[in-house]
């Protein structure tokens, strides 16, 4: 791991060399506070002052819809193509990063996906720091930092940026403008952990994660559950946004001028009633209560249990695009109450 600087007013220097080598991808603002990622075109469409984007980076990996396979008259089985083209995606917040490694361990369980890992492979990520606004949780789920996932990480100080290169793709990156970045001083050093203290006590979201797992096992019957299910409109909406929620339905398609049908997966939610109705007729999770609940219990035990840590990064866009207003912090709170 190198530590450098890279001084402000020259990012976008660095970031136009980027995306001369890579199909470099950035936040950039669609609404009036709203942001996407999107293909880099200039710099001053980059907004750097972004905190969270609709949807979260894990659509590059894992596609909204994809094509799986084909089969065509002659039975035979054909594999779909996959964009191979070298990806970077610049301005990703610590608890988008943690979303990846969430992703990668879902992906990786008892073997690898090679859809999501033939994409995942070949994108780079280039991480940037940020200022928590009421919505995120990210300190409390302690996602707040991350030392794995990007290749290279920019931490915002006054007049520059520290740079940590943390693998080979990362100082390839450097490379290509060499002469942009510096090594770190002791002022540099001092600003950062300054900045850190700074950025610590901005958090007013907080929610005490202690004992949860076992909290929610033990109030499993809670009418809470039943309480909070009448108010949730089912839409699916903070699944859709969620950066680690990785359900899926697969469906097939007949194409009669092609002669060709398309296996074809597409995100789906645990949210809908029919997403756990089996052959049969049985339904595992048919009542709203039993819908709402697992939600909340696959992401603190389900995942824990399976891949060692929870899978909500505290990243709050599920509790702002949520249209009945449910709050995560609240749920946990009355739980815990």
């Amino acid at each position: 791991m190198i530590f450098l600087t890279l001084e402000k007013k020259k990012l976008s220097e660095f970031l136009d060399a980027l995306s001369r080598e890579f199909r470099l991808v950035v936040p950039e603002k669609k609404g009036e506070k709203t942001y996407t990622f999107s293909h880099y075109s200039s710099f001053n469409k980059v907004a750097l002052e972004f905190l969270r984007t609709i949807l979260p980076p894990k659509k590059f990996f894992f596609l909204p819809k994809e094509s799986l396979f084909n089969i065509g008259n002659d039975f035979n089985i054909n594999s779909c193509s996959i964009d191979n083209a070298d990806y970077i995606l610049f301005g990703l917040h610590p608890c988008d990063l943690h979303g990846i490694d969430i992703l990668d361990r879902a992906f990786s369980y008892k073997g690898r996906d090679s859809f999501y890992w033939q994409r995942r492979e070949k994108i780079g990520i280039i991480g940037f720091s940020c200022l928590p606004d009421k919505y995120c949780l990210c300190k409390s789920m302690r996602t707040d930092f991350i030392e794995s996932v990007y290749d290279i990480f920019l931490y915002t100080l006054d007049n520059v940026y520290m740079v940590t290169v943390r693998t080979a793709l990362g100082d390839d990156m450097v490379r290509l403008k060499p002469e942009l970045f510096k090594e770190c001083t002791e002022m540099d050093i001092a600003e950062y952990k300054e900045r850190i203290k700074i950025r610590d006590s901005k958090f007013i979201r907080i929610i005490d994660i202690t004992n949860l797992a076992e909290l929610l096992t033990l109030e499993y019957k809670s009418e809470i559950w039943e309480e909070y299910s009448k108010k949730c409109l089912f839409c699916g909406s903070c699944v859709m946004v969620c950066p680690t929620c990785q359900c899926f339905d697969v469906y097939d398609s007949t194409d009669m001028i092609s002669e060709y049908s398309i296996r074809w997966r597409r995100w789906d939610t645990c949210m809908r009633k029919d997403y756990a109705l089996v052959a049969g007729g049985h339904n595992f999770r048919e009542g709203r209560a039993e819908r709402f609940r697992f939600r909340y219990l696959h992401k603190e035990i389900g995942f824990g249990d399976e891949h060692g840590k929870p899978s909500c990064t505290g990243c709050g866009r599920c509790s702002e695009t949520c249209p009945a207003g449910i709050d995560m912090t609240e749920v946990v709170r009355r739980i815990r109450e």
